[in-house]
């Protein structure tokens, strides 16, 4: 971790190769979803990587990095558990409530937003995004029809899910309806 801190990328990639894969099975033991586990997971080691001059590890590398995959866990159970609506209660909720039209109207404004800031990403991560979110398809099945390699696949999405993360945050409670209506 010393190395990284004085930003070595070829000793945090050591460290991603050695440490992603049981960081992603850990948290797919408690989020029993693939794709949620490695966004996660790549989070959390894309967090590192940005907070490596910052970082001050006592002991071994392994159990500060399980430490902290533990606390993006917590996190993201417990907003999970905060959003009560789920994508089956989508249609009877707008069909009940007495706000049906000013939230159709805000649901169609954040998408519009969504698919601006879509816009706003590279080419090459547009359509690595759209073929993850849109056409369903796995990482290995990306990479090899764009002929790219794995792992440019996860960074590239990685980058787009952080960018549209924060250029959408000011809409967090709408954000995550339309990311469940158009995802799942």
């Amino acid at each position: 971790m010393l190395e990284c801190s004085q930003d070595n990328l070829r000793a945090f990639n050591q460290l991603f190769d050695r440490y992603f894969e049981p960081l992603y099975k850990f948290s797919l033991n408690y989020v029993k979803n693939m794709e949620a586990a490695e966004e996660l997971t790549m989070d959390m080691m894309h967090n590192i990587w940005r907070k490596r001059n910052t970082i001050e590890i006592q002991g071994e590398v392994k159990h500060y990095l399980f430490g902290a995959m533990k606390n993006v866990l917590f996190n993201y159970i417990k907003k999970k558990q905060m959003a009560t609506v789920t994508i089956d209660e989508l249609p009877e909720m707008t069909q009940l409530s007495s706000e049906t039209v000013s939230q159709e109207i805000a649901f169609k404004e954040l998408e519009k937003l969504y698919h601006q800031k879509l816009e706003q990403l590279s080419p090459q991560r547009q359509k690595i995004f759209r073929l993850s979110r849109e056409e369903q398809m796995t990482y290995p099945q990306i990479a090899e029809n764009m002929n790219l390699s794995i792992n440019t696949i996860k960074t590239q999405m990685l980058m787009s899910l952080k960018f549209l993360r924060e250029n959408m945050r000011e809409h967090v409670d709408m954000t995550l309806v339309l990311f469940l209506y158009l995802f799942f």
